[in-house]
């Protein structure tokens, strides 16, 4: 089934490109439909995952990339919903979404490898509001790029098909900042019931675990640019730039640290 969840991005990634080029109507709505479909399979497999193991499957690296996949496709579809016009995210967030999922199959692990002091009714909560602030983080680092694509373009006078395809400069600068905006509250309470969920398992609220001090890494990371867009004025390129490199960040905090750091996380 996994592969089929695959092939429904895949040609979501290419009847959006197809619409890029033809200006169908047809095709924008089967690059929705399609990565829907993709959607729909991933939580099945979610749910299988479930099923055979007892233990919501974000207890590791291996499945918390695959939720993070699965957070950021969700995300894509809603802003192609809300945001009109804007179909053209499902064209650059789905490669994300597919490459992740492989990085999911290529790594190694077990839903049944979980310790103990991971199985309490906070620690879930804590993952899913984490998860959910990357998906949002990567929609915003995605919409950043495709304004520096739009805007360089559109500088340089390249008026081709791509320029037609993405939405106008303020729209992108727009959905990188509301995208962002909603995913900096989901990233304070992840940390927020990190820490509760640390007092349980380890006497402490912070332990400065690698992984934790990545996380107030980050958080002061997005601080910083929300304060330079409300108090300095940040757009366009500028902002766009500052999203880019705090998803940077947001990467080698959730995938970089474990391979160079030991710390009691998983993920």
């Amino acid at each position: 089934m996994i592969i089929l969840t695959i092939i429904c991005y895949i040609l979501a990634v290419t009847m959006s490109i197809g619409y890029a080029f033809y200006r169908d109507k047809k095709l924008e709505i089967a690059a929705l439909i399609s990565i829907i479909l993709g959607v729909i399979l991933q939580t099945w497999l979610i749910l299988l995952f479930y099923k055979h193991s007892d233990i919501f499957p974000i207890f590791s690296l291996k499945y918390a990339i695959f939720a993070f996949a699965w957070a950021l496709a969700v995300g894509a579809i809603l802003v192609s919903l809300i945001f009109k016009g804007t179909t053209s995210i499902i064209g650059f967030s789905t490669p994300f979404v597919i490459i992740l999922i492989i990085v999911f199959m290529l790594l190694k692990g077990s839903t049944k490898e979980l310790s103990p002091i991971f199985n309490t009714d906070i620690f879930p909560v804590h993952v899913l509001f984490s998860i959910t602030s990357y998906g949002l983080f990567a929609l915003s680092f995605i919409s950043s790029i495709m304004y520096i694509l739009q805007e360089t373009w559109l500088k340089h006078k390249r008026i081709i098909w791509i320029t037609k395809w993405l939405p106008s400069l303020f729209i992108l600068d727009d959905l990188a900042y509301k995208t962002l905006t909603i995913g900096f509250p989901f990233l304070t309470l992840g940390i927020i019931t990190g820490a509760l969920w640390a007092e349980r398992a380890y006497g402490s609220y912070w332990n400065w675990d690698p992984k934790e001090t990545w996380s107030l890494i980050i958080w002061f990371a997005y601080i910083f640019i929300l304060h330079g867009r409300i108090s300095l004025g940040w757009r366009g390129k500028k902002f766009a730039w500052a999203s880019i490199v705090c998803f940077v960040l947001v990467l080698f905090s959730f995938i970089g640290v474990n391979f160079i750091f030991k710390g009691y996380h998983n993920f």
